[in-house]
Order: structure tokens, then C-alpha cells, then sequence
């Protein structure tokens, strides 16, 4: 499918300006291959605005609630005010899209107000379960990233197909400022965890005893969070941790470049809902090892993550790991992980994607 003359809508539940996950990629993917996209930031009190982004061909939208309490209008006139909303964004802009993909189902989750426009449901995580089965029929075809979310969704939709998380391979790469640099000790391994710090599921106690256990281990918490964040107020007093805060995406490369080891640690009753988490393929783009809690998307993945089930398990098999860095991180490994994200460059989904889409009968 050419992409040239495309015109995409993408419905993201993030804005623009958070940490780049699947729909900002997919995003950017889109416009590089020349499709006209435009990103759709949830509701804001600002008035309609279109505006451009540093990357060609795709512009930033953002508008106010269509209408408030707007989920509990009847379908009919829900439907029409999106409809109608729609084609205004459309006039305002000068053109008619041709493919709305929504990876959201808690505003626009019923996709008639799209009319005959390919319809594109995408479903990233399992835990944004809001209206999935709206969202499913009323899409030309849907898409997830774990077998958990393909099997709810393929109950309203028999056109859904598992699209694994993809990862940028080829990000502007922004070197590290000399205090940025500083935070990664020469002499010491360096473990990394990047993501949202205030996050809910990360295992809190598990990252401590974590920390405690390898004082000798300096652990670097790449992304947000704030004096109230859990995590933070656990291992505040905690020497060897270095907070970095929230980063501008273009660092992330060159921070897991500087790193031995990448953290994953969800609580064991969200294994489910983060059976996949988009951190990690960013993770394996770098080639360093991975210690995570049970990740059920690489459980047939063998090499790829360092697994455990348990607090016992997770902490002998971080102990295992730094006293055996050259072997977790020798060349042979690195390269199965290197090789396992080049086969799922966002290019390489997008591809995917396009073709399972051109075999449907709209």
C-alpha cells in the first residue's frame, strides 16, 4: 500500500509532548514514508489549533471536549456531534482523511463517526478497557500487541491480528550533557530503569530490596515523577540512585548506550495487563541484559529477558547477572537482542499492518 497519498487521523490517549510510545512512532513513521498525519491530543480547554511538529508531514491537533459528559449521550447523537466535529477539524485544515487509527477507547470509541474511512482500532495495553468491544466492531480491522488483548478483542472483531510493540531504530541521537555523563559511574555496573516513575505497578518493594541488596550497583530512574511518587519516597535516602527525571526522548538512546543493565519490575498481580511493556524493546534495541518480573509476551523468547516469577528468583537473578556481566552482555547475546528489535523496527509493523489491511474486504 502507498503510503504518499495517505491522510491519517491517529487518536492517541498520550499528547505529544509525553515520552514517545507506540503512537508517537507510529506517527512519525507515517510521515516519513510521506503519508500526511495528524496527531489527535486528548481534550484540552484550548480552542481548535493545528500546529506543525519538527518531523515533515505531520501537524499537532488539539482541541477542547466536544461535549462534556459526552460517553453518556445516546449512541445516535454521540455519534453525529463526533461526526460533525470531524468534518469541522477536516474544513479547518483544507482536507478529507481517508484512515482514522485509534488507539484509544474512552472518547472515540465508537467508530461510526468516521463513516466510510478506513477504520483502524489499536490496542496497546490491556489495562485501557473502557469500551473494547464499541471500539472493536465498529473498526475495519483491529490490531494488539499481546495474545491477552487479541483474544478479548477478536470476540467482537474476527479481523484483529497481534502486532507486536515495534521500537525507532533510527532516533535523532543527542549526546549527553557532561553532567548527564557524570551520573554513570566508570568503576561501578550501572542498572537502568526508564519510564514513569509514578507508574502504580511498578514493584515498589521489589526495587528496593533490589537496591539495598547492591550497594556497590549504581541504579539510574530515568523519567517522571515527584516528592509524592511511591518509588521516590521509598529510596529517597538510598545512596546509590541517581533520579534523573523526566529526559527529552532524543537522550534515551545514548542513556541505554551508557548502561549494564536494563530493570523491568511490575507487582505480580499486573503480569497480565504489562505483558508486554513498550520499554522493553527499547531495551533490546541496546543490546544490554534485561532482569524483569515475568513478562508473558517473551515467555517463548528464550535469551532474550532475564525472567523471574518470584522476589527470590528476581533477586538471585539480578545477583547472578553482575557477578557474570561478560557473559549476560557478551557479543553473541547482545547480537540476539539487537537482531530480535531490528525485526520489529516500526517500519517493519507499519509494513505488516498495511498488508493485513489490503487482504480485508471493506
Amino acid at each position: 500500500m502507498k503510503l504518499a497519498d495517505k491522510r491519517v487521523l491517529i487518536i492517541s490517549p498520550e499528547p505529544w509532548d509525553a515520552h514517545f510510545v507506540s503512537k508517537h512512532h507510529y506517527a512519525t513513521t507515517l510521515a516519513s514514508q510521506g503519508a500526511s498525519v495528524y496527531f489527535l491530543n486528548p481534550p484540552t480547554d484550548t480552542k481548535l489549533k493545528v500546529e506543525r511538529s519538527r518531523y515533515d508531514n505531520l501537524k499537532i491537533v488539539s482541541y477542547p471536549k466536544i461535549a462534556k459528559g459526552l460517553r453518556f449521550y445516546p449512541k445516535v447523537v454521540r455519534v453525529y456531534l463526533q461526526k460533525r466535529w470531524l468534518h469541522k477539524l477536516e474544513k479547518h485544515i483544507g482536507i478529507e482523511f481517508d484512515t482514522i487509527w485509534l488507539f484509544e477507547n474512552s472518547r472515540f470509541y465508537d467508530m461510526g463517526f468516521a463513516g466510510d474511512r478506513l477504520k483502524i482500532y489499536h490496542q496497546v495495553d490491556l489495562n485501557q478497557n473502557f469500551h473494547i468491544k464499541e471500539a472493536s466492531l465498529s473498526a475495519d480491522i483491529c490490531f494488539g500487541t499481546t495474545d491477552y488483548i487479541v483474544d478479548e478483542i477478536k470476540k467482537y472483531n474476527s479481523n484483529s491480528y497481534k502486532i507486536h510493540h515495534g521500537v525507532n531504530l533510527s532516533p535523532k541521537r543527542v549526546s549527553l550533557l557532561k553532567e548527564q555523563r557524570d551520573n554513570f559511574s566508570k568503576t561501578n555496573i550501572n542498572a537502568t530503569y526508564i519510564g514513569n516513575l509514578s507508574m502504580l505497578y511498578l514493584d515498589v518493594k521489589l526495587l528496593k530490596e533490589v537496591i539495598l541488596s547492591s550497594p556497590d550497583v549504581i541504579f539510574q530512574f530515568v523519567g517522571g515523577y515527584n516528592e509524592e511518587t511511591l518509588l521516590y519516597k521509598a529510596c529517597k535516602d538510598i545512596e546509590n540512585i541517581i533520579w534523573w527525571g523526566k529526559v527529552d526522548s532524543e537522550y534515551i538512546l545514548e542513556i541505554l548506550s551508557s548502561s549494564d543493565i536494563m530493570l523491568v519490575a511490575y507487582q505480580k498481580e499486573h503480569y497480565i495487563d504489562q505483558a508486554s511493556p513498550h520499554k522493553i524493546m527499547e531495551y533490546l534495541a541496546s543490546g544490554k541484559t534485561i532482569v524483569a518480573t515475568y513478562t508473558d509476551e517473551y515467555k517463548d523468547k528464550e535469551g532474550l529477558l532475564e525472567m523471574s516469577e518470584t522476589k527470590e528468583e528476581y533477586l538471585a537473578k539480578f545477583e547472578t547477572v553482575i557477578k557474570n556481566l561478560n557473559f549476560y552482555n557478551s557479543p553473541f547475546k547482545q547480537k540476539a537482542r539487537i537482531t530480535f528489535a531490528l525485526e520489529h523496527s516500526y517500519e517493519k509493523q507499519l509494513n505488516r499492518i498495511f498488508s493485513l489491511v489490503e487482504k480485508i474486504e471493506l
